[in-house]
């Protein structure tokens, strides 16, 4: 009973279905499965092109550290290159201005001293 209900709700590839409206299965695209044959076949080599050279696999190449190996570290991030002269404009500015305080303590040790 079952599998004869199941043409009354899916239909058949020819007629549609009695419960889902202008439901239809599926009809198959390829009529001969046998898709080795169909490849092989002279009608499909004529217009097929023909194959190209072989691609080569690189061999092993060893891994580089991103954190330790700086151009590593660009190639995956571009704007890490930014941050780094960021960092050293940053450290330039930060010993110019410990030379200012620098000769500041200089000058209040001195004023002490004359006491």
């Amino acid at each position: 009973p079952a599998f004869e209900a199941l043409n009354a709700v899916f239909g058949s590839q020819t007629e549609a279905s009695e419960q889902k409206k202008g439901y239809t299965l599926p009809i198959p695209v390829i009529s001969n499965p046998d898709v080795t044959r169909l490849i092989a076949s002279s009608e499909i080599q004529a217009v097929v092109r023909p194959a190209g050279a072989p691609f080569t696999k690189r061999p092993f190449v060893q891994k580089k550290n991103p954190l330790r190996n700086s151009q590593v570290l660009v190639r995956l991030n571009p704007y890490a290159q930014v941050l780094r002269r960021a960092e050293i404009l940053g450290q330039n500015k930060r010993t110019t201005k410990k030379s200012h305080k620098k000769s500041a303590s200089k000058k209040f040790l001195d004023i002490l001293k004359a006491d």
